[in-house]
C-alpha cells in the first residue's frame, strides 16, 4: 500500500536507518523574529541623532566594502606569456620607463617641498619716506589773533605729526591686492627717539612700535604707515631704528663664532648648525669611539666656553650666546616746524628679504600634484584587466594545446582531476560511480551548495 506524502515534504525513513549526512544539516537556521517592544515617541532632536548615527555608519560600511573590492593588481606581464606575444617586450620596457619617472618625480617633490622648508627669498629695495606735517604754530595763528584783546591766548596747542610710510621698488603687484605686503610687515619693530627736554615733555621722548605686543596674543595690524603725534613748537631731532622681521629668523654672528664658520657675519640657526658640523668633519674633530663627542680645537674652545670636550647635544647650548639680534637700520630726521609738510622731500633705500614668485608657483604645482590620480587608478586598473585576460587566454591555449597534442592521456587525466574536485565537494559522502554517472546526481540541491562554496573559496 503506497503511502500519500505532501509536496515538498521528504518521505519518512524506514525503521533503523541512518539519515544520509549533508550539507543542508549544519546550515543555519534562521534566527526567531525578535519579541515586539512597545514604541515609545522619542524627541524631534533625538530622531535626528539616531538618524546622523545610521548615515556614518551606513558611509563606514561604504567606505570598508570599497576597501575590500579585489582589483587586479598585477600590471606585468608573467615571462611565460612573453614567451607568446612577440610586442611583449616593448611592453616591459614601457614599464621600466614608468617606474624610472615615477621614482624621479618622487624625488622631485621632495625636492620642490625641502625647497619651499627653507624659503625662496630673493633681495628687493625698500624705500623709506619720513616726512612731518605741523597743527596749529605760532606762525600758523598770527592771523586769528585780535588786536583788541588783552589776552593773545587763542586756546590752540602747537603740536605736529611725524610720519613713516614706505613701498617696495619694482613691485608689479596692485594696490588693492591681499597678497601686497603692509609696509610695517617687513619690520619686527620701529623704535623712535627723540632728543628734547625731559622736564618740558613729560609724555615720553622713546615710542616704539612692535609687531607683536605681547606673547600669546595677536599680533598688530599690518598697516602701510605710522604716525605719531606730539605737541610742540620747536624743530626736534629724531633717531629712527627700523629692526628687520626676517623668516625664518636672521641672527648676528659674535666674532669667535664667525671666525669659524668663514667670516660671515649673520646666519639663521640651522646654517650655524650646519655649518659647525661641516668644520667639525672637515677637520675630523669627532671622537673616533665616541662618535657623539667632539674633540675641540682652538677656534671651537673660544665658541664652546674653553671646554676641549663637548657633546652634540651641548653644541647648540655652548653657541645660544653667540647669537645676537640683527643690528638696526638707524635714520636720523629732523622734525622741522617751519613749514606746514616736508613730504616727497626725504627718502631712504634699505635691502629686505621678500618671497621670490617662484614659491606661489611651487606650491600650486603640490597643490595639484594628485589632481590626475583617479585617472591614474582607472587605466592601472584597465591594465590589471587586461593582464587577468590575458592569463585566462593562456590557460585556454594551454588547454587545448595539450588536448591537441595526445587527447586520449589528457582526457584522462583531466577526468581524474574532477574526480578529485568532486570527492573535495562530497565530503564525507560515499562516493558511488554508478550514481555519479547519471545526470540527475548533478541536479541534487546539496551539490549545487557545495560546488558554490568551493568555487568562492578559491576566489
Amino acid at each position: 500500500m503506497s503511502q500519500y506524502v505532501r509536496p515538498g515534504v521528504p518521505p519518512p525513513l524506514p525503521p533503523g536507518s541512518i539519515p544520509r549526512s549533508s550539507s543542508r544539516s549544519h546550515r543555519k537556521q534562521p534566527p526567531l523574529p525578535p519579541k515586539q517592544v512597545p514604541q515609545v515617541a522619542a524627541p524631534h532632536h533625538a530622531q535626528v541623532q539616531a538618524q546622523h548615527v545610521q548615515a556614518a555608519h551606513a558611509q563606514a560600511q561604504a567606505q570598508m566594502d570599497k576597501r575590500y573590492i579585489r582589483r587586479p593588481v598585477e600590471k606585468n606581464i608573467p615571462s611565460k606569456i612573453e614567451a607568446l606575444i612577440p610586442d611583449a617586450k616593448l611592453y616591459r620596457e614601457l614599464r621600466e620607463v614608468e617606474q624610472n619617472m615615477d621614482a624621479t618625480i618622487s624625488r622631485k617633490r621632495l625636492d620642490i617641498e625641502d625647497t619651499l622648508a627653507k624659503g625662496i627669498k630673493e633681495r628687493k629695495k625698500l624705500r623709506i619716506f619720513i616726512s612731518n606735517t605741523v597743527i596749529d604754530q605760532p606762525w600758523q595763528t598770527v592771523d586769528r589773533l585780535d588786536e583788541n584783546a588783552f589776552d593773545f591766548d587763542i586756546g590752540t596747542i602747537p603740536s605736529w605729526i611725524l610720519r613713516i610710510e614706505g613701498k617696495l621698488l619694482d613691485d608689479s603687484t596692485p594696490i588693492d591686492s591681499v597678497h601686497r605686503r603692509k609696509f610695517t610687515s617687513f619690520f619686527q619693530s620701529i623704535a623712535i627717539e627723540l632728543d628734547r627736554p625731559k622736564d618740558l615733555y613729560p609724555d615720553g621722548n622713546i615710542v616704539v612700535w612692535n609687531q607683536q605686543t605681547n606673547p600669546g596674543l595677536q599680533p598688530q595690524p599690518m598697516t602701510d604707515s605710522v604716525d605719531i603725534k606730539r605737541k610742540g613748537d620747536t624743530d626736534v631731532n629724531a633717531r629712527i631704528s627700523f629692526y628687520l622681521a626676517t623668516s625664518p629668523e636672521r641672527l648676528k654672528l659674535s666674532p669667535p663664532l664667525s671666525h669659524v664658520l668663514g667670516g660671515l657675519k649673520e646666519q639663521t640657526r640651522q646654517e650655524v648648525v650646519m655649518g659647525l658640523w661641516q668644520y667639525i668633519k672637515s677637520r675630523n674633530l669627532q671622537d673616533p669611539d665616541e662618535k657623539r663627542t667632539i674633540n675641540c680645537d682652538d677656534a671651537l674652545r673660544q665658541v664652546f666656553n674653553n671646554q676641549d670636550r663637548i657633546s652634540f647635544a651641548q653644541m647648540i647650548e655652548y653657541a645660544g650666546p653667540h647669537l645676537l639680534p640683527l643690528d638696526p637700520i638707524v635714520i636720523d630726521y629732523t622734525i622741522r616746524l617751519d613749514k606746514e609738510s616736508t613730504q616727497a622731500e626725504f627718502a631712504y633705500d634699505i635691502d629686505v628679504e621678500v618671497d621670490s614668485p617662484q614659491r606661489q608657483n611651487l606650491q600650486n604645482v603640490l597643490a595639484n600634484w594628485h589632481t590626475n590620480q583617479d585617472e591614474i587608478h582607472a587605466l592601472d586598473d584597465q591594465i590589471g584587466v587586461a593582464i587577468q585576460e590575458l592569463l585566462t587566454s593562456k590557460l585556454r591555449r594551454d588547454f587545448c594545446t595539450q588536448m591537441a597534442h595526445d587527447p586520449a592521456r589528457f582526457i584522462n587525466r583531466w577526468i581524474g582531476s574532477q574526480s578529485r574536485d568532486l570527492e573535495i565537494v562530497l565530503g564525507d559522502r560515499d562516493l558511488q560511480s554508478e550514481e555519479v554517472r547519471r545526470a540527475g546526481f548533478y541536479g541534487a540541491e546539496d551539490l549545487t551548495e557545495s560546488i558554490f562554496l568551493l568555487l568562492n573559496s578559491r576566489k
